[in-house]
């Protein structure tokens, strides 16, 4: 159901507004009869019978008595209030300067207060005059009133009052790395990182939701101006240029070494994300054993400059006594050997998550720690809904991102499951996907 909802807004934006503006005005209409009857019966009931002064405003408008009055401008303004922040918020989301639209509404306000309390005098004059003056009566009078101003009420506030400033677009753009933003030799592009400066201009967040650890983003990326937040080792860790650290999930210690025993009973290469870091055995790490393991040979070059090789590759895990293991990366030599390991591990660990991102290795993880939670946990603390993210990816590992984000865009060269939940198909990681995300953004 959810999904049919989501469907049905992206492809009907326009209605799906103007459902939202009388959900809204639904909403806000309610608060303002029940607040109405409990000012008019209880707060001011006393006043109900007092007279006002003749008023030729207030003759024009029908109000005769002190206790209608204040019930009916304060009631209203109240309704008025909540229908201005929801549709602000959540109907438009609309970033247009909060004074400017604040006076515009005020005035929509002030005319719409007045014309209704107009009709509403009428209206109230003629049920006494024919005796049917009673709360149902009232109420429905009240409804009915309310919602004619309508007619002029949402395109005023659609196209003058509650805009979006054009070339300002309030989205967050979260890319994964390699096979997608990174070309196929794990470089980025030029292109790549003045197309992110583009974005930020242009209002984009951009993010990177990685399964490297932090140190193995390349070092162009982490001081690009354009990204300030990283979502790292698949989620275990985010990281914000402003305040560091601000999210982290180590596997406990002792379980880590308990998976460590089973994973290493297999012919595996064992890459440990430790503190941002990638450490690895030394006695296997040479070209030799990554091509007995099958590494993908574009990645070489990333394999000698950001992995830590270590001597005594389980002492560094069992000698350390605090929580520091962020995520195993695990290749396999025989693929029934990662079935079964696989299989191992999920039996007696329900409490560990396990993903791929390549067809030889697993990454295994604390349970609920994917890049999808990272990617919410992100949402959460920049304070955006996961409806506002782009999202950019190219294998398995991605599915869970892109089941949260907005707006799904695969790269061409990624995996048939990916493209299958895929809103587009896009460029090949070997083509400037940011470039490609700075014209879709304009066109928009």
């Amino acid at each position: 159901m959810k999904q049919k909802l989501k469907a049905f807004s992206k492809s009907h934006k326009e209605l799906w507004k103007f459902i939202k503006f009388n959900f809204t005005l639904i909403t806000t209409s309610a608060l303002d009869i029940i607040l109405y009857f409990i000012l008019l019966y209880f707060v001011f009931r006393s006043m109900n019978a007092d007279p006002l002064p003749q008023n030729a405003i207030l003759s024009l408008l029908g109000i005769k008595y002190k206790g209608y009055l204040f019930s009916y401008l304060i009631s209203t303004s109240a309704g008025y209030i909540a229908a201005y922040i929801m549709n602000r918020k959540i109907t438009f989301h609309s970033d247009i300067n909060a004074a400017y639209s604040s006076v515009l509404y005020f005035a929509l306000a002030v005319f719409n207060i007045v014309f209704s309390s107009w009709i509403g005098g009428i209206a109230g004059s003629f049920m006494k005059a024919n005796a049917i003056s009673n709360p149902i009566t009232e109420a429905i009078a009240k409804f009915i009133i309310i919602n004619i101003p309508t007619i002029w009420t949402y395109p005023l506030e659609r196209y003058v009052i509650q805009i979006k400033r054009k070339g300002k677009k309030n989205c967050l753009i979260a890319s994964d790395l390699d096979g997608t933003l990174l070309s196929s030799d794990t470089n980025v592009s030029r292109e790549n990182l003045n197309a992110v400066e583009f974005l930020t201009k242009k209002g984009c967040t951009v993010a990177l939701v990685t399964g490297r650890t932090f140190y193995e983003i390349p070092q162009e990326l982490r001081d690009c101006s354009g990204i300030n937040y990283f979502v790292y080792s698949n989620g275990a860790g985010i990281f914000s240029k402003k305040d560091g650290t601000i999210y982290s999930s180590p596997i406990k210690r002792e379980t880590a070494l308990e998976l460590f025993q089973i994973i290493n009973k297999y012919d595996t290469f064992i890459e440990l994300y430790c503190d941002g870091a990638p450490i690895v055995d030394a006695e296997k790490f040479s070209d030799d054993y990554f091509n007995y393991y099958e590494i993908d040979k574009d990645f070489l070059p990333e394999m000698h400059k950001s992995r830590v090789p270590v001597e005594n590759f389980f002492s560094y895990l069992s000698d350390n006594n605090e929580d520091c293991l962020e995520m195993f990366d695990v290749f396999f030599k025989s693929q029934s050997e990662r079935s079964a390991c696989k299989k191992e591990i999920k039996e007696k660990y329900p409490e560990i998550e396990i993903t791929t991102s390549m067809t030889n290795n697993l990454e295994i993880m604390n349970k609920g720690i994917n890049k999808g939670t990272g990617l919410e946990r992100l949402c959460r603390e920049l304070g955006i809904s996961t409806d506002s993210v782009i999202a950019l990816g190219d294998s398995k590992n991605d599915l869970t991102f892109f089941k949260k984000a907005g707006k799904r865009y695969a790269v061409s060269n990624a995996c048939k499951e990916l493209k299958e939940i895929s809103d587009k198909i896009i460029c090949s990681n070997n083509e400037h996907v940011m470039q490609y995300m700075l014209k879709e953004i304009k066109n928009e």
